[in-house]
């Protein structure tokens, strides 16, 4: 794809720019990310207008008034900076195809898919008349067709009906042959009722397949709307050539108001809109498909691009789009055949990437179902610390003399290694039997974890887990509009079932087709997958004030499926809240929720539920005020769980959610979630790593001169009755960076050693039957302890 021209922005008010998506008269409108994520379409404005006071001044008053505009029809605006050197307005990004392409893969709509569009329109039209607005250039290329309806958009050519002294008498805006007659007259200032004739002639070409007034050059279709009256001919019956007549009159004292548009539509709507059925819905799924992989191409050739950056030479401007009639439309290029390019370059982590320590502080996306699994980072913090604040905890390590190697310490092996490429943000290792999975942001990958055998390979984007149970595999898909679950057969890889569209679940709730928005499904899932049922658990983002203030109070949802067939099974509704953590014990789906934006912090969710439902019936058995922190602590689990605080360690009994002991800490650290031979290990932000006795909290050894694995849930990596870690050469001292050593967890002396070329930038890692598996470098190192070769 070509670059946009030199001199255009990177990125504006927090969002990145990633491709152009259309330019009009009054700015360019590029698809955009946000720091979470979020897609949206951010106009900004030509230079030669943004140095006119009198336009300025009109942009801002109306982006005011256009963040107040709310619906589920309407593109909401995210954020704006009027005062900007280039003033521009971020809106939520609309995926799907125009009207007239929805209209032309489905055929003319009948009455009452004619109505569900017209009621649909009017209501977006009544917010944006509720705020003193008129759109004043409604037409089909500014109408979406989404997943959840319609979407009227642009509003950064709508006037403020109260400032008529910032438009000029003789400017007239609109296009030919949905622009109403007083606009083109000029005889008075035009108002909703204008509005109203360009819905009427939108709903007459929905029906029809013509626009009312013709085809042809602006000066002949702008003559017939002056003085010729509308083709009506093949509207669905004579109720809708009456309606559509009003609508289209050339008085607009004549015209019905939005709000009776409204009611005389809403009566004759279909229950179930026709964009919610094929060949529509496939449509509007093909455009979210293009615009995914749109993203996904060029987020990797970015990263790729920023990966050679060692001078401080930067592009030219952002990726260009091919071009598009409507800003928000995805852009019309040739999706990459996998098939011919098994191995896209997968892309790179970014080189601000948040902590992957705050990320998975309330647990990853998909559950452990069987066996010590684990996606490790290091904690660049723990490197060698001081040799004060001990307590009364002995001071373990390799009594050695001269640097020489301890006679104690055996020496490990590395088994095998893969190239693998670098760890992009989203990617993953987990170890599942004898098998390890790895998700590289472009694949999920089965290989053998002896041998090194490639068992099968399922090429997709977006992938955030992969939970094996019995004889399938449940991969978590978080999508650019809502999650999606996929099971795949774990001999072949081959797809057994997905969940399909949300909106359609069976025991989903219907809704209107005029449903707000926080009825609509979140971007997020977690995934929770038993013998009873695997739940997909959607949700939307609450973790910052304005990722709350855009949520809409969206919901949370669990839905419920055979976990063989994938049949449906259950749906459950929540609050306006985000998942924040999940477990499965017992028969029963752990939900931990929270609508607080203060993420990372330590009173984040302490005062939020814990939602408890029955994993074969989705009903909800318990709310836990205040359980969220502690998601794996409910009725149906056992056994005691370790948890951690910036000041403390705590042993509680799941069961009961009792503390069994508290163990006070100086500075911040984590903690095993089990205990290892009766012993429990928490490094702290000092560089400490420390050994708890697990059933008094007493400390027993400390270290001082070695690096955690922190494993996915946010713990020292443990597997097979050791505590692995990074650490200098058995018998030396200096930067533990040399290799990978296996601690005794009742003492802290290293059992087994093995050296790597440096080891300071892992990824990931993985461990169990003997095996320890590391991501670093772009490589991936099984490595085992002594034994035969």
């Amino acid at each position: 794809m070509a670059q946009a021209a030199q001199g255009e922005p990177v990125e504006l008010g927090g969002f990145r720019i990633v491709a152009r998506l259309g330019e009009g008269g009054m700015g360019r409108v590029h698809l955009a990310r946000s720091a979470s994520g979020r897609l949206a379409a951010v106009k900004t404005v030509h230079e030669h207008l943004a140095v006119e006071a009198e336009f300025r001044e009109r942009f801002r008053r109306e982006t005011v008034a256009a963040r107040a505009v709310a619906g589920p029809f309407t593109a909401a605006v995210i954020d704006a900076d009027p005062d900007a050197a280039q003033p521009w307005l971020a809106t939520e990004f609309c995926a799907g195809p125009e009207l007239t392409a929805a209209v032309s893969a489905h055929g003319p709509l009948g009455s009452a898919e004619l109505a569900a569009l017209g009621a649909a329109l009017a209501e977006a039209l009544a917010g944006v008349h509720a705020v003193g607005l008129t759109h004043r250039d409604l037409k089909p290329s500014n109408i979406v067709i989404g997943r959840d309806g319609p979407k009227v958009l642009d509003f950064g050519i709508a006037k403020s009906a109260a400032d008529e002294s910032l438009t000029a008498d003789d400017e007239a805006i609109g296009s030919p042959g949905f622009i109403a007659p007083e606009q083109l007259a000029r005889d008075s200032r035009p108002g909703p009722a204008a509005d109203v004739f360009a819905l009427g002639a939108v709903l007459t070409l929905a029906a029809t397949g013509r626009a009312p007034f013709g085809t042809g050059g602006a000066p002949a279709v702008l003559y017939r709307t002056l003085h010729d009256e509308p083709d009506l001919e093949g509207v669905p019956g004579a109720p809708w050539h009456t309606f559509l007549g009003r609508c289209l009159a050339r008085d607009p004292a004549d015209r019905p108001t939005v709000g009776e548009v409204l009611a005389w539509c809403g009566a004759r709507a279909d229950d179930a809109p026709w964009w919610e059925r094929e060949p529509v819905s496939g449509l509007v799924r093909r455009h979210e498909d293009e615009i995914a992989e749109l993203v996904a191409e060029l987020v990797a050739r970015d990263a790729d691009d920023s990966s050679h950056d060692i001078t401080d030479e930067r592009p030219e401007g952002p990726p260009e789009a091919a071009p598009s009639d409507a800003a928000h439309h995805p852009p019309r290029f040739a999706p990459r055949d996998r098939r011919a390019d098994a191995s896209p370059p997968p892309p790179s982590r970014p080189s601000s990437r948040p902590s992957r320590r705050r990320l998975l502080t309330w647990g990853g996306a998909m559950l452990g179902a069987a066996g010590v699994t684990a996606t490790a980072v290091f904690v660049n913090s723990l490197g060698g610390g001081g040799a004060g604040d001990s307590g009364g905890e002995d001071r373990a390590g390799d009594e050695a003399k001269d640097g020489a190697w301890p006679d104690s310490v055996l020496k490990g092996r590395v088994r095998w290694t893969r190239e693998v490429g670098e760890l992009p943000f989203n990617g993953a290792l987990s170890r599942s039997g004898g098998d390890l999975y790895l998700i590289d942001g472009a694949t999920l990958t089965r290989i053998d974890a002896e041998t090194n055998t490639v068992r099968w390979t399922y090429p997709s984007q977006d992938l955030k887990g992969a939970e094996p149970l019995g004889d399938l595999v449940y991969v978590l898909k978080d999508g650019l509009f809502e999650p999606e679950l996929i099971a795949l057969h774990a001999d072949s890889g081959r797809e057994a079932w997905n969940s399909g569209s949300l909106i359609r679940n069976p025991h989903r709730p219907r809704r209107p087709f005029s449903r707000p928005k926080n009825q609509l499904e979140g971007n997020y899932g977690k995934v929770a997958a038993s013998d009873e049922a695997v739940a997909l658990i959607s949700y939307t983002s609450y973790a910052t004030a304005q990722a709350q203030r855009t949520s809409w109070d969206r919901r949370w949802r669990a839905y419920g499926f055979d976990p063989r067939t994938g049949d449906p099974l259950w749906f459950h509704e929540g609050s306006a809240a985000e998942v924040i953590g999940v477990d499965q014990a017992g028969g029963r789906i752990a939900v931990a929720v929270s609508a607080g934006p203060d993420l990372g912090t330590d009173a984040y969710a302490k005062d939020d539920p814990l939602v408890v439902l029955r994993a074969g019936k989705g009903t909800v058995e318990r709310e836990i005020e205040g359980g969220a922190p502690r998601p794996q602590a409910h009725p149906g689990a056992e056994g005691t769980r370790y948890y951690a605080t910036s000041e403390s360690i705590q042993a509680v009994d799941l069961a009961t959610r009792r503390t069994v002991w508290s163990q006070p800490l100086k500075s911040g650290s984590t903690v095993t979630p089990r205990a290892t031979d009766g012993m429990v290990h928490a490094p702290d932000a000092g560089g400490r790593l420390r050994g708890f006795d697990a059933t008094s909290g007493e400390p027993r050894w400390m270290l001082d001169n070695v690096r955690e694995l922190a494993a996915g849930d946010n713990s020292p990596l443990v597997a097979d009755g050791l505590l692995y870690v990074a650490g200098p050469r058995p018998g030396a001292s200096g930067e533990p960076t040399w290799g990978l050593r296996a601690l005794d967890p009742r003492t802290g002396a290293t059992v087994w050693a093995v050296a790597l070329d440096d080891i300071a930038d892992v990824d990931a890692a993985a461990a169990r039957d003997g095996l320890v598996h590391l991501w670093a470098g772009g490589t991936l190192y099984t490595i085992s302890g002594p034994g035969p070769a």
